[in-house]
């Protein structure tokens, strides 16, 4: 049997899922992993526009992205086409919330929470969904399994002051500490497995000694897609609106996680923030690409207001908790910032396949420029300044420097 630990409390209004700031906050971004450089954004109903939706419902996606089009390159009009896709992203914004949603089941609909709901059953999900959990266990399925943590963490974040620390940091309490370990053992020991069983039915196992573990703890949630959930969301939004002829688009989360699916040869320039040492994050320049891309940001600091409210907490003494966990259920990052793209491989995929590296207790170079280069997936690294990259397709035309901060570019390939 497992050591007995502490009971751990959530307070409702700690995880409040209401985010409706978010759409100001993103127009007003000056710099980091999801601005994006054109010549202009248009000031008429043609050209690149941020794409907004009125009276939005609490439960959307879209809090969470911004979401750029190139208007006018359709068949119709520039403004049937606005609203014709306007339309078309508020309906896959709200599905999207509801089907990746692990609080809360929603009538005719098999979500996250659904199979949370039911373990030992089997459940059908969305079709949507089916193919999430499909990439999760074909590229790291400790991640769905860890979810289990994921509302004990979204407390952690959101919450201030030394008792609140006290209550949810494993760092700052022994019985937290012990919680977070055990329940990161039981996701790895096979005492909760997620079995597909083909048209969108899955069952979610959890043994009679987790259950206990849970009831005792008030572990609601046995899986999820924690620091990733927006990966999968990009993903089914951009795939979405490429099926419906939307294909001049640029999907990007608060988070990290872009979706450029425009068509073409266009080159875009995609807006490089990196940390050197404690001196601070930095805008380091901007890497030159062309045609469409996945992009993913791994970064354990917060760039924006979004970020410092429910993705990292940054304490007074510079130490960070963030939602990256690693096998020990314990948040770790082997360096404060990794990115990774892929003309062909999607957000959740390209992210899967390189977060071992990144979520470690130290940086493996070697392993990592080694496993991208075998998978066709550009990275990029900061040391010192130096922003090491592997894609000799890609630019950084003078990269920036701020008094003893000097960015420069080296190319790094894995032979």
């Amino acid at each position: 049997m497992a050591e007995p630990v502490e009971k751990i409390t959530l307070d409702d209004h700690i995880v409040s899922k209401k985010r409706i700031f978010f759409i100001a906050l993103f127009l007003c971004l000056g710099f980091g992993a999801f601005a994006y450089a054109f010549t202009h954004l248009g000031g008429g109903e043609e050209g690149w526009q941020t794409v907004t939706i009125d009276k939005i419902a609490d439960v959307s996606s879209s809090y969470d992205f911004t979401f750029l089009y190139e208007f006018g390159k359709g068949k119709t009009s520039a403004r049937r086409e606005r609203n014709s896709l306007v339309s078309e992203y508020r309906t896959l914004t709200e599905r999207a919330y509801k089907v990746f949603d692990r609080r809360a089941e929603y009538a005719g609909i098999g979500n996250l929470c659904t199979v949370n709901r039911h373990p030992n059953e089997e459940v059908k999900v969305e079709p949507e969904l089916y193919r999430a959990l499909e990439t999760c266990l074909k590229y790291d399925e400790k991640l769905l399994y860890l979810g289990a943590l994921s509302e004990f963490l979204d407390a952690l974040i959101t919450s201030d002051g030394a008792e609140a620390l006290k209550e949810y940091d494993p760092y700052s309490d022994e019985a937290v500490m012990r919680f977070f370990r055990e329940t990161a053992g039981y996701a790895g020991n096979g005492s909760v497995s997620l079995t597909l069983k083909g048209e969108n039915k899955v069952f979610l196992y959890v043994s009679d000694e987790y259950m206990a573990f849970a009831r005792e703890n008030d572990i609601v949630d046995f899986i999820d897609f924690g620091w990733a959930k927006n990966a999968f969301i990009a993903d089914y939004l951009a795939d979405e609106l490429v099926k419906k002829g939307f294909t001049h688009g640029i999907l990007q989360s608060y988070d990290g996680f872009i979706r450029n699916f425009c068509e073409g040869e266009e080159e875009f320039a995609y807006a490089l923030t990196f940390a050197v040492n404690n001196a601070g994050h930095f805008h380091a320049g901007e890497m030159r690409y062309k045609g469409k891309k996945s992009i993913v940001w791994l970064h354990d600091y917060a760039a924006n207001r979004a970020e410092s409210d429910y993705r990292v907490l940054e304490l007074s003494d510079g130490r960070k908790r963030h939602t990256y966990l690693g096998t020990d259920g314990l948040p770790k990052s082997a360096l404060p910032d990794m990115l990774i793209w892929s003309e062909n491989g999607s957000c959740a995929e390209i992210s899967l396949q390189m977060a071992q590296y990144y979520i470690s207790d130290s940086w493996q170079a070697e392993e990592a420029y080694e496993t991208a280069g075998q998978l066709k997936i550009g990275l990029m690294t900061c040391s010192d300044g130096t922003l090491i990259c592997n894609d000799p397709a890609v630019s950084v035309p003078a990269p920036k420097s701020y008094g003893d901060v000097v960015f420069r570019l080296e190319l790094r390939t894995s032979e």
